[in-house]
């Protein structure tokens, strides 16, 4: 099973999984000391499946408007969404302290995941059907 990370209740779509609680509880006034690598992390990721919808920041609604929010990333162990990055640098969010450690053991380097992989999480761990 796929492990979710930064599905915060107020960012949709939520593809079906529970959240990590609200947004807007988990900001910080600073980040961990290696956030850039994080967010470097994150940004690597096997791109999964592709939104193009657009939307506001959703603590700051006067803030930039993004395009491909509800896009999903993996490493093949951990699925997030593409503005999970956003989040983490614009508010220093609290990430679960087993998805950091993954990170910082991978060293900050997501590995190459195999297409068979990506379509057992798209299609077991999401529920979405590919032909």
């Amino acid at each position: 099973m796929i492990r979710p990370v930064g599905f915060f209740a107020e960012l949709g779509p939520g593809w079906g999984l529970p959240p990590d609680g609200l947004l807007r509880h988990a900001v910080r006034p600073v980040g961990e000391p290696d956030e850039a690598e994080t967010i470097g992390y994150l940004g690597q990721g096997a791109g999964i499946w592709a939104e193009t919808s657009a939307g506001p920041d959703v603590l700051d609604p006067q803030g930039p408007v993004r395009s491909g929010i509800g896009s999903l990333f993996t490493d093949g162990t951990w699925l997030w969404r593409q503005d999970l990055a956003y989040y983490l640098g614009t508010y220093h969010v609290t990430l679960p302290r087993d998805f950091l450690t993954h990170v910082r053991k991978a060293r900050y380097r997501v590995p190459d995941v195999p297409e068979a992989r990506l379509l057992e999480i798209l299609t077991h761990d999401l529920g979405i059907g590919v032909d």
